[in-house]
């Protein structure tokens, strides 16, 4: 069984290397356990009722969100001590890619090596997941993915009423990510941009579609001004995270900033995707990647 052990940021971060650990497993036969996604368990019918967050998903007895993290907390901070005790002789090994080689590059899963110590190993605790991909079988394999990550019911619910209303009467549904609060220092602001920039581009889009009725549905990380959308067919989110970034997978194309967040709702959904760099640019349908996340 593999372990993936230290939290890889926020929920589009930490959806992207589960997906990435299951499709692998899928691929080549063994048990994965994700501890560390317990605080956005609730979100998804595979994983709220599983106390270990496991692949393939399981029911546990126990459910108790504090004493989840707990467990994390003690499984992750005495990864230092296993190593030093020496625990492979019971069954748990620590594997920690970035201390060698890999610094800041991917990890390829399907590397013979590492499957099979995946398989061979009881228990293999993956100190940090970040950097572990496996595209081939992500690809492969997408279906059963995003099957594992269907949002509960009352979240879906709710996805759907917001689609049904924003497509109501339009040829196209386009989501727009305008990625604030964090971007302002992330990358020292390198994708920050003002809602007056994504206001621009969402008029260049939907002049370069004449005769479309084009809807656009916005969502942000921070409170938006809906005057500064003047002129155009505006719709808000739920203002939830998953919620919003599923309704994204609802719509025919989606804008923003590079963030995985809207990378999984383009993988959910199967919606293209253009990744903002240039406010100035003006954005045509040929400027779309369908498959962003491959």
């Amino acid at each position: 069984m593999v372990i993936i052990g230290k939290k890889a940021g926020q929920l589009g971060n930490r959806l992207l290397v589960f997906a990435h650990f299951i499709a692998n497993s899928i691929e080549y036969g063994y048990e994965i356990a994700n501890p560390s996604f317990y605080d956005y368990a609730d979100y998804f019918d595979a994983t709220r009722d599983d106390f270990f967050c496991r692949y393939p998903a399981q029911k546990s007895s126990l459910q108790n969100r504090s004493l989840q993290a707990t467990y994390w907390k003690l499984l992750t901070g005495l990864m230092p001590l296993y190593r030093k005790l020496g625990l492979g002789a019971f069954g748990l090994q620590v594997l920690d890619i970035t201390v060698k080689n890999y610094q800041g590059e991917n990890f390829d899963m399907s590397n013979p090596k590492f499957v099979k110590l995946a398989k061979e190993t009881p228990k293999l605790l993956i100190k940090d997941g970040w950097l572990f991909r496996d595209v081939a079988s992500i690809v492969k394999h997408a279906d059963q993915v995003r099957r594992h990550f269907a949002p509960a019911e009352e979240h879906a619910a709710r996805v759907a009423e917001l689609i049904g209303t924003a497509r109501r009467e339009r040829d196209l549904l386009v989501g727009v990510h305008i990625r604030q609060g964090d971007y302002k220092k992330w990358l020292n602001g390198k994708f920050f941009f003002e809602t007056s920039e994504y206001a621009r581009l969402m008029k260049s889009f939907s002049d370069s579609l004449p005769g479309k009725r084009v809807r656009f549905l916005v969502c942000s990380n921070a409170a938006q001004d809906e005057r500064l959308f003047a002129g155009l067919d505006v719709m808000l989110g739920t203002n939830h995270q998953l919620e919003d970034m599923y309704a994204f997978a609802g719509c025919d194309y989606l804008i923003g900033p590079p963030s995985t967040y809207t990378m999984w709702a383009s993988f959910y959904g199967s919606v293209p995707l253009h990744y903002v760099h240039d406010t100035a640019a003006p954005i045509t349908v040929a400027d779309f990647d369908a498959r962003p996340w491959a």
